[in-house]
């Protein structure tokens, strides 16, 4: 019995005449198994597997924000707990007593997920290729619909009129060293990094070349997560420009973030949820997939908001 997860979802669009008669073994397989629900279910369940394993948020998130996993029902805190002071005194002198304050909140949980309904016949047919499209479009999109709540959560704490905001035509390298500065002394814990996509960090980049400050990465590792290389001590982090269904960019173009990664904190409830069902009628077939979610900017002080006005 074949799966997807055993031919992986990069290998379809391939010339290879072993992975033709492999999709071709699974795509016979669905149109004789189709209406044999433990099947479905089991096929089903290796895509939802496989989209999970393929995220690649976690990485990036880890760099831009402190992240916690949970099990399913439990609880993720934020706390604050600060007040103790260390003092030299000499020998039998007195040392005051520290007041301990303690400030603890509850990251809410939101959920992030697809629901494709789509013609039996059409699945049917092509069971592979649907899968293995579907699988990857599911990922990408996962992936920019995360970041883009986290992105939009430092939207929604350093607005136009925070001091923590920096606009004006055309990328600033001195302000940009200006807020890289204030963020790290800022920040306590995790690393700093400047986050946009290419239409602000490549200006980054442009003028470093020029000056030759500036040497791009070449880890395998580096280049899937993003990361051009460090500037200043930053991770320097271009996010790809994913569009949701209707075209338009999750992502602006003229915004560019100086974060650190004890500035914000993000967390999931357990793995991801699947569900797959045929209407009664048997037309349409339809597939469900949920992770829960949650982010929240606890110390705005520790990120700069770049704005670029000319874009």
């Amino acid at each position: 019995m074949g799966s997807i997860r055993q031919i992986g979802y990069k290998d379809f669009g391939g010339k290879n005449a072993d992975l033709a008669e492999k999709i071709a073994i699974l795509d016979a397989e669905a149109r004789e198994n189709w209406y044999d629900d433990e099947w479905r279910a089991e096929r089903i369940h290796d895509v939802q597997t496989t989209i999970f394993e393929g995220f690649t948020h976690e990485s990036l998130l880890n760099l831009m924000s402190t992240v916690e996993t949970v099990e399913d029902g439990e609880r993720i805190l934020i706390e604050e707990v600060k007040g103790l002071k260390v003092w030299f005194v000499a020998s039998g002198g007195q040392i005051d007593e520290s007041v301990i304050t303690s400030e603890t909140a509850e990251l809410r949980r939101d959920y992030v997920g697809y629901h494709v309904n789509e013609r039996t016949d059409k699945i049917r047919s092509g069971f592979s290729r649907q899968m293995a499209s579907m699988a990857s479009l599911a990922i990408s999109q996962m992936d920019a619909a995360i970041n883009q709540r986290l992105l939009g959560a430092f939207q929604a704490a350093i607005t136009n009129v925070s001091p923590y905001y920096i606009s004006g035509a055309g990328l600033s390298l001195p302000a940009l060293n200006t807020a890289i500065t204030e963020v790290v002394d800022e920040s306590l814990d995790g690393p700093v990094s400047v986050v946009g996509r290419g239409t602000m960090v490549d200006q980054i980049v442009n003028e470093l070349q020029d000056l030759n400050g500036f040497t791009p990465a070449t880890n395998e590792e580096i280049l899937r997560t993003g990361r051009l290389g460090e500037y200043r001590g930053t991770n320097i982090i271009r996010l790809k420009n994913h569009k949701d269904a209707d075209g338009n960019s999750f992502f602006p173009a003229n915004e560019m973030f100086v974060v650190g990664a004890d500035a914000s904190k993000c967390g999931f409830w357990g793995g991801m949820h699947s569900a797959e069902w045929t209407t009664p009628e048997g037309f349409y077939s339809n597939i469900l997939g949920v992770r829960t979610f949650g982010c929240a900017v606890i110390r705005p002080e520790r990120a700069r908001r770049i704005v670029d006005t000319s874009i």
